[in-house]
C-alpha cells in the first residue's frame, strides 16, 4: 500500500477534536529504503523516526518473535549538540524507531489491531495512535492508566483530554 494511502487510513481515525493539530509524514532519500517519519502538532514535530539513526545506532539483534529489530542498551555515543538539541525536544529516543518501523505499525494500528489491542502494545507509536483515535471515547479516555503510556503516547493522550475538556493532567 502507498504511503498516502495508509496516511489518510490513520488521518481518517484521528480524533476531530485533534485532527486538524496532528500530521504523521513521511519522507525517502532517492532510491535507498533510508529517510525518516515524523508526527507534528501544530507544525512542531515531536517525534522524528530516522532510518539512519535507527542503524547508527548499536548494538542490536533481529527478534523472530515480534519480526522487528531491538535494541542492547542506551546508545553508544554522544549525540552532537544540534541533534542533541533536536531529540531533547522530542517524545522518542534518537533512533528508537525507523521509518519502516513507522510503516509497519501504522499497518498493523490500521489492519491488524482493535483498539484494545493498540491501547496495550509495546510499540509506541502503536499506542500513541490510539489515544488519538476516534474509536476510544471519552469514559474510557479517562480510564488509560497514564504511567504505562510512551511518552510519545502520553503527550498525544494530554493533548486530546485538553481539547476535549477533560481533566486528564499528571
Amino acid at each position: 500500500m502507498r504511503w498516502s494511502k495508509l496516511k489518510k487510513l490513520i488521518s481518517d481515525k484521528v480524533a476531530p477534536s485533534i485532527s486538524g493539530r496532528f500530521a504523521i509524514n513521511s519522507t525517502a532519500y532517492g532510491n535507498c529504503s533510508c529517510g525518516h517519519a515524523w508526527i507534528t502538532i501544530d507544525k512542531e514535530i515531536i517525534a522524528n523516526f530516522c532510518t539512519r539513526a535507527f542503524w547508527h545506532r548499536c548494538p542490536q539483534h533481529f527478534d523472530s518473535e515480534s519480526q522487528s529489530w531491538k535494541h542492547e542498551g542506551p546508545i553508544p555515543f554522544e549525540l552532537p549538540t544540534g541533534q542533541k538539541n533536536f531529540y531533547d525536544k522530542q517524545e522518542v529516543e534518537y533512533g528508537e524507531l525507523s521509518r519502516q518501523d513507522v510503516y509497519r505499525a501504522c499497518w498493523a494500528f490500521v489492519h491488524e489491531l482493535s483498539i484494545d489491542e493498540a491501547l496495550i502494545s509495546d510499540n509506541p507509536l502503536v499506542q500513541a495512535l490510539s489515544v488519538i483515535d476516534s474509536r476510544l471515547g471519552k469514559r474510557r479516555l479517562l480510564k488509560i492508566n497514564k504511567e504505562t503510556l510512551h511518552p510519545l503516547a502520553l503527550k498525544l493522550y494530554l493533548l486530546r483530554g485538553e481539547a476535549e475538556g477533560l481533566n486528564v493532567k499528571m
